[in-house]
């Protein structure tokens, strides 16, 4: 079945699919002024074309790869989803305001359709991903990291390669970065990338392709010392942790990420002092703190000392060596000391100041720049709300009004800057209520458990590390149609990529030995990898899908802009 043209076809059109949402919508840019909704209408007139190109295929005779439902019946993360879509349409018929909550306006279109639009398109990516991609997918998305870096390194230094900054508001232009805007937005993004690009790179094989991916490395490097968000430290520190305690991390891992360790280190100096000399806005982030002197000398001599150490190794023959339990003891060691820091901070009276570190570890209404606000503004509306409301929510989009409602008079300026909580799993609470977000746990969950269960399938480690950092940054981020449609295509890939394996029906036995030898002969090409010529067509058609929602998305969503 597998080599049906139809099916090729099929196949091929998920994958540009994937590459279009992963690696070409996040450089997608019409102007600032207009962000969310371009962002929202591009993409998901994206999911529409692709969506019935591929639901053609099926109407035609494409079927799905064997597999990829098995048990459905009884597959919680199938289950989930469709709870998840049920509770946010449900949230938004009884919402505040129903029309608003359709298109999660005031939160950056993060409303029923983005949820229904991606899950749709995370059935049709599950069902016909194919089984070996990475390789495209790392690559792909290595140049997205490349381009988005230097935009943003760009316009902190007031260059404007694109042009899209004209006609833009200088308020906005100080605020927005890249392609993918605002500064959390870019954070969340790199959180989702990066992981992909260093795993590439931890494993790559041969010299040429060793090379080729340390150069998106290098600039994934930079990406960490300019972003200057907390979520990309929460993001990529979570998934370190994750790749250092589990039985696959060794020597080679370790040698590989001391050489990132080196350039970051490197970067984060020259970041330094550019804001001190050039660029005096930022550097706030743990992550920008690195970049003094007396941090980054030492902690890169180090890293390079364990490169030429381990290298020195390699270079003798020895074989490679689980570090798994250094990892989990390291992991343990900064996790213990970072909440027993955090609780002392906080409830221990008298306990002396941490310095720039209490902006950290000293929990208060200005904390996270005054997510702290946004916290307790979103946990107060949800608590002090009526039975049926904690449990369905108040709509997508709907906490400026909730809280609103909520505090009276007594609102404060700060209270009324917030459209959303800053944090997914609040303002899932908040919108969809505790069905909601028991359905996006159940969801989450699920994957996960898969993922490490096949953690050295092709392609499987490096997708649950990038989800893993999406998870944990979500702590301070909000959902955006900027992230999410990335994120969920990286679920169904972890879904497609786990999947059972079913064999195909033995096929009828030839009359002569000499017809049997024949059949697989013809049978042989099929084992065979895509031809570079074939992946080039996925990318162009991901190029031209992308090109074409652009255009096409001011005629669907017309009234919307």
């Amino acid at each position: 079945m597998r080599n049906d043209p139809l099916q090729r076809l099929t196949t091929g059109a998920a994958t540009a699919f994937c590459l279009a949402t992963l690696s070409v919508y996040p450089l997608y840019i019409d102007r600032f002024s207009n962000l969310g909704v371009t962002k929202f209408t591009g993409v998901s007139t994206l999911f529409l074309l692709w969506c019935i190109a591929i639901g053609a295929c099926v109407l035609i005779g494409a079927q799905t790869v064997p597999g990829r439902f098995a048990g459905a019946r009884r597959d919680v993360s199938l289950w989930s989803l469709a709870a998840f879509a049920g509770t946010t349409l449900l949230a938004t018929c009884l919402s505040l305001s129903p029309l608003a909550s359709v298109w999660g306006l005031g939160s950056y279109y993060g409303g029923l359709m983005l949820v229904l639009f991606t899950a749709v398109g995370y059935l049709a990516v599950r069902a016909f991903a194919p089984e070996r991609g990475f390789d495209l997918l790392a690559a792909c998305t290595g140049v997205t990291v490349i381009i988005v870096t230097v935009l943003y390194v760009c316009n902190i230094f007031n260059i404007d390669p694109i042009g899209s900054y004209e006609n833009t508001a200088v308020v906005e232009r100080a605020q927005f970065f890249s392609t993918l805007g605002q500064k959390d937005f870019n954070a969340g993004y790199m959180s989702v990338a990066l992981p992909l690009v260093f795993y590439a790179f931890l494993t790559a094989k041969g010299r040429a392709r060793t090379i080729g991916y340390a150069v998106p490395a290098a600039f994934g490097a930079l990406a960490l010392a300019v972003v200057d968000a907390e979520g990309l430290t929460l993001g990529i520190g979570a998934a370190m942790m994750v790749l250092a305690c589990h039985r696959d991390f060794d020597t080679k891992k370790l040698r590989r990420g001391a050489i990132v360790g080196v350039m970051f280190f490197a970067w984060a100096a020259w970041m330094h002092y550019m804001r001190r000399s050039v660029y005096t806005q930022g550097g706030t982030s743990l992550l920008a703190k690195f970049g003094e002197v007396k941090l980054a000398l030492p902690l890169g001599l180090a890293c390079l000392l364990i490169w030429a150490g381990l290298a020195w190794r390699a270079r003798k023959g020895k074989p490679e060596v689980s570090l798994c339990l250094l990892g989990r003891v390291l992991t343990g060691i900064v996790l213990g000391a970072g909440a027993l820091v955090f609780l002392l901070a906080n409830l221990l009276p008298g306990f002396p100041s941490l310095g720039t570190l209490d902006n950290f570890f000293v929990f208060n209404d200005d904390w996270g720049t005054y997510r702290g606000t946004a916290w307790r503004a979103a946990w107060g509306t949800w608590a002090d709300a009526s039975l049926w409301r904690k449990l369905v929510g108040y709509g997508p989009g709907m906490m400026h009004r909730a809280v609103a409602d909520w505090a009276g008079d007594s609102i404060t300026a700060r209270m009324k800057t917030f459209y959303a909580a800053h944090n997914e799993y609040l303002e899932q609470l908040l919108s969809t209520g505790l069905l909601g977000l028991a359905a996006w746990v159940a969801f989450l969950v699920s994957h996960l458990r898969r993922g490490f269960a096949h953690w050295s399938k092709n392609g499987v480690a490096p997708v649950v590390l990038a989800l893993c950092s999406y998870l944990v940054q979500a702590i301070v981020s909000i959902r955006v149609s900027m992230i999410f449609p990335e994120v969920m295509l990286l679920f169904a890939l972890l879904a497609a990529w786990t999947a059972p394996e079913v064999r195909q029906p033995a096929a009828q036995p030839a009359a002569a030995p000499a017809s049997r030898v024949r059949k697989k002969r013809r049978a042989a090409p099929a084992e065979q990898q895509p031809s570079r010529w074939g992946w080039g067509k996925v990318v162009v058609a991901a190029v031209v899908s992308m090109v074409m929602a652009a255009g096409l998305s001011h005629l669907v969503f017309f009234y919307l802009f």
